[in-house]
């Protein structure tokens, strides 16, 4: 079942989702900026790396660096998607959360126009995190790949010498 890379990523997925809900629940409800960049999901680009790793390595997949890669591209793509609508809803209801103000890389403030505001922004924003979070959860899930890779590979040696 794990070998299966849409259940690999349901549970991540939904997590983000929950996370994206929510920290703009919070943030319409005034909560500190520090709660909101904790429920963030530029977090889970760190921490799901490892999930998948670890799914892969227990699916003793052929491959596990390229499915790493795949698995890591669409979480960090559908991710990137829902944070991407919430760039559109904050342009179209001109949302004062830090996040979206001009001044801090989002898409919210004086001179900002429709095509800046829905597609210029939000796209750049979603290929450099895209970019940036496989870079990172390459590196990160390719280190418990090749530690878990090594303790398999020392048990068929011990195995073979038995």
């Amino acid at each position: 079942m794990a070998s299966d890379p849409v259940n690999r990523l349901i549970w991540p997925l939904i997590v983000a989702a929950i996370l994206v809900v929510l920290r703009i629940v919070l943030e319409k409800l005034g909560a500190p900026e520090s709660i909101n960049n904790l429920l963030g999901v530029a977090w889970l680009h760190i921490l799901v790396p490892f999930y998948l790793a670890y799914q892969i390595q227990a699916s003793e997949s052929a491959r596990p660096y390229r499915a790493l890669f795949k698995d890591l591209f669409l979480y960090t793509l559908y991710t990137r998607l829902m944070v991407l609508v919430t760039y559109w809803m904050a342009y179209l209801w001109q949302w004062q959360s830090p996040r979206f103000l001009l001044d801090r890389g989002g898409n919210v403030g004086e001179g900002i126009g429709p095509l800046q505001g829905y597609l210029v922004i939000p796209v750049r924003n979603l290929v450099v995190w895209v970019v940036m979070a496989m870079v990172i959860g390459m590196v990160l899930g390719s280190i418990l790949l090749l530690i878990k890779g090594k303790g398999r590979g020392d048990k068929t040696v011990e195995a073979d010498a038995s």
